[in-house]
């Protein structure tokens, strides 16, 4: 097996492995943290307690909305930055798997010395087809 191949096939197990890792930590870690990023709320009987980043806005809202409304799910908000993070990291690592899919699939080139071996013979080849072709116009007249 040729180095190249030997590289491309290195790429591609790793851009796959990686590929797994991080959307197994974004699908794990990243919606773990990011629910516990998100507003929280901590209910006592008689009041509620407002914890995390959006503190103000989860009391306001629990204010003006009726309360039917807050029970309507809502994608959490960290997903609207973390979606097109992983699509960006992943579509770079897929190209890298394909990159190396083709690296490994692709034939190793045929070394120099062959060619000009090759490119000699046809030479000697042509000269004698000339040489040939002089000798019957030769032997025409």
């Amino acid at each position: 097996m040729s180095k190249d191949k030997l590289y491309g096939g290195i790429i591609l197990i790793v851009s796959v492995l990686l590929i797994l890792w991080y959307t197994y930590w974004a699908l794990y870690y990243g919606c773990w943290i990011g629910m516990q990023i998100e507003s929280m709320v901590l209910i006592i009987p008689g009041f509620m307690v407002y914890i995390g980043s959006h503190a103000i806005q989860s009391f306001l809202y629990s204010l003006a909305a009726p309360s039917i409304l807050q029970w309507i799910p809502t994608p959490p908000k960290f997903l609207a930055v973390g979606i097109p993070i992983w699509l960006a990291i992943t579509a770079i690592l897929a190209i890298a798997a394909w990159i190396g899919w083709t690296m490994l699939t692709t034939p190793p080139p045929v070394p120099l010395e062959e060619l000009e071996a090759e490119e000699e013979e046809e030479k000697k080849e042509e000269e004698k087809e000339e040489k040939e072709a002089k000798k019957a116009k030769k032997a025409k007249k």
